[in-house]
């Protein structure tokens, strides 16, 4: 747990110019009035803060509000173009990167491969000739980049910035984010589990923009799953919440490359086409060779029964595993994101039969069930995200050691 830092005059001063700013962030265009309503702060106190944060450039005055008489208010907004921010998704065998500006807004990205099972110290400094070749194509200046988010599968300790565990990448213990803050000291830097980075994206600009309580589950190469609760992600002991998909569905089932065996992983994503198929190999029908999404799901839309029968029985298996967190969370809102989501016509029918069948079901309590109308570039925004709230975040805890 992080501890909260000694109060004092400072501190107070800190904590409310972050208060001021971040109303200016979510709220724009917004006026003094609305922001001194909601800070309880005396007048001369919000004007020294308001002209502070305009001579650094990070907030403007922009148009007049509407008047009911009397002199017109003047509207503040955040300047998004204050500085840049780099996002970084690490995938099985490859890196996804992108430049947004404060906002999340990407400006541009890029896509570079690497072997299975790379070195965390080759992939590494891939992501620094990654952020450098952006700053050069973009006529960029370097001084200018102010936080850094990564996005990576597995166990990770967002506190000390170490990806503790990713059987996907067969990393263990890797200080990520002092890694690549050797090579960028300017620069905060930080990381979270992938599925966390969406969920930022879907509470600021998806899905979950009006919900309280609501979860994330991703299906694609693996499944995940990210639990918000009144409007902040639950993370547990080390970060590790949501491990949605190495929970055991079927006993003595696939072997799972977690070390379990029968995990919902291996029945709800990517690895079921692949062991479904292995287990069926003399069967005529079920010639597949590429096990993505894609390729199985353009075979079944080419009217492949095995392809067709696999779709429904993922999304079969998925069903079961919504319906056991609806029954374990009763949230508002259950958001299924991930590149599974674009072939969601193939298995969304088995996924509400059964997900919808739920213990609360019973009593008229009903959980919206969801496909994410974000695209891919989500993961990009996500990162951002990751990196901009908690440059802005309100300074009341000691701050995170890792990538300061």
């Amino acid at each position: 747990m992080r501890a909260l830092r000694t109060g004092s005059k400072e501190l107070i001063k800190e904590i409310n110019r972050f208060k001021v700013l971040n109303i200016i962030r979510h709220q724009q265009p917004v006026s003094r009035s609305e922001i001194a309503k909601q800070c309880e702060l005396g007048v001369s106190t919000l004007s020294y803060i308001i002209e502070e944060l305009k001579t650094q450039r990070l907030i403007y005055e922009v148009g007049e509000a509407t008047s009911t008489g009397g002199r017109k208010a003047k509207l503040l907004r955040f300047n998004k173009d204050h500085g840049y921010i780099i996002s970084v998704k690490i995938e099985e065998e490859q890196i996804l990167t992108a430049l947004t500006n404060m906002e999340g807004e990407i400006l541009c990205k890029r896509y570079a491969l690497f072997s299975k099972k790379e070195s965390p110290e080759n992939v590494t400094d891939m992501i620094e000739a990654e952020i450098h070749q952006i700053f050069t194509q973009e006529k960029k200046d370097l001084s200018f980049l102010l936080g850094i988010g990564i996005l990576s599968s597995g166990l990770v300790n967002r506190h000390d910035g170490t990806i503790i565990r990713s059987s996907m990448l067969g990393w263990e213990n890797v200080p990520i984010t002092k890694m690549v803050k050797e090579s960028f000291p300017e620069a905060q830097v930080f990381v979270d589990n992938n599925i966390n980075g969406y969920t930022l994206a879907e509470l600021e600009k998806g899905e979950g923009k009006s919900n309280q309580n609501f979860l994330v589950v991703s299906i694609g190469a693996g499944v995940g799953l990210s639990v918000v609760i009144d409007r902040k992600i639950y993370y547990g002991l080390v970060g590790g919440a949501g491990e949605f998909g190495h929970t055991t569905l079927v006993p003595n089932g696939y072997p799972c490359h977690c070390g379990q065996n029968g995990c919902l992983e291996m029945y709800a994503s990517e690895f079921y086409f692949k062991n479904k198929a292995q287990e069926q190999a003399n069967h005529s029908s079920s010639n597949l060779k590429d096990f993505h999404f894609s390729e199985v799901a353009k075979t079944a839309e080419e009217g492949n029964e095995f392809a067709i029968n696999l779709m429904k029985e993922m999304g079969t298996y998925l069903g079961y595993g919504l319906r056991n967190l609806i029954n374990t969370f009763n949230p508002d809102k259950i958001i299924i994101v991930g590149e599974g989501v674009k072939y969601s016509h193939l298995f969304n029918h088995e996924v509400n039969l059964i997900a919808n069948d739920n213990f609360f079901e019973k009593v008229d309590i009903k959980t919206d069930l969801v496909f994410s109308g974000l695209n891919d570039d989500a993961w990009f925004t996500g990162g951002a995200l990751l990196a901009i709230n908690q440059i802005f975040q309100e300074p009341i805890y000691e701050p995170i050691k890792a990538g300061l």
